[in-house]
């Protein structure tokens, strides 16, 4: 099998977060297919086959599962397939993918000179959701003092496809600093019904951004996520929501504090949450299944 190892949500060959994409899929079975996502040691693989209802079906497997969804591997499959020339090179191609979740636009944007740009996936309408909890246990968890907590953002977790709690940190340094206790992190996530911590700053490394983020999510066996295509969208439209922000379309900075720094595009319309970004492919090669 011809695979590849993309870096979503980056044009470098270390920064982002790496997807495995396997176009033109022969019918491999469940097995192989996480078999291929271990082998390229990833969270996730793409797997892209004919559709008889949209342009193309795309099933993700985990080493251990299949998962409905996942972001950064579609901006890296779909980027992968611009790139081999699977698209016609015009300013906004409109492809759908089926996908376990139903079948979702994706928009291919090419520059002037016709090199693909970046991709942009829609996400679902965002759902916010009232919760209660105790900000001292939270700040507990990721080892952090209470004052270093902006404790005037609406309680909320909010979803565009998995829920996830907004927590705004006063200064870079405190972000950069934190090394949370995962288990308290999970409880926690466990009790509000939130798949992630999302936590940022409105202190930038670039100044055309709107706030630098760390995602917590060991519910789903990952301890801090490099860069997060739905969590992004889900908290950018929490903040446009509240007026902590003005801007429908933004760029939010992530994975910087762990060596694999990536970038966010989020475009906010009238129910309609899109992210996506850039690619680089890392790594071809030929894997035996």
């Amino acid at each position: 099998m011809h695979v590849m190892k993309v870096n979503a949500f980056t044009e470098s060959l270390k920064g982002g977060n790496p997807a495995g994409v396997v176009l033109d899929s022969p019918d491999l079975i469940d097995e192989q297919m996480k078999h291929i996502s271990k082998k390229l040691a990833v969270s996730e693989t793409a797997f892209v086959f004919p559709s008889n209802v949209a342009d193309f079906k795309v099933r993700f497997f985990s080493p251990k599962v299949e998962v409905d969804l996942c972001g950064h591997a579609t901006i890296a499959t779909f980027f992968a397939m611009a790139l081999k020339g699977k698209f016609s090179p015009k300013k906004n191609n409109v492809v759908t993918q089926e996908t376990k979740v139903g079948i979702l636009p994706v928009n291919i944007y090419y520059n002037d000179d016709k090199k693909i740009d970046r991709v942009m996936m829609t996400q679902g309408k965002p759902i916010y959701k009232n919760i209660h909890f105790n900000i001292s246990l939270v700040a507990d968890s990721l080892k952090v003092d209470v004052k270093d907590i902006d404790d005037s953002l609406p309680k909320q977790i909010v979803s565009t496809g998995l829920f996830t709690l907004p927590i705004c940190i006063k200064s870079y340094d405190d972000l950069k600093n934190i090394k949370p206790d995962f288990e308290k992190v999970k409880k926690i996530c466990d009790k509000i019904g939130a798949g992630s911590f999302h936590v940022f700053t409105f202190e930038t490394i670039e100044p055309n951004s709107i706030y630098h983020a760390r995602n917590f999510a060991p519910v789903y066996g990952i301890n801090e996520d490099p860069v997060t295509g739905t969590a992004n969208g889900a908290v950018s439209s929490y903040l446009l929501k509240h007026k902590i922000i003005k801007d429908k379309n933004l760029i939010c900075e992530q994975g910087d504090i762990i060596g694999r720094p990536g970038r966010v595009f989020v475009e906010i319309g009238k129910d309609v949450v899109k992210v996506g970004g850039k690619a680089r492919i890392a790594q071809e090669r030929e894997i035996e299944v």
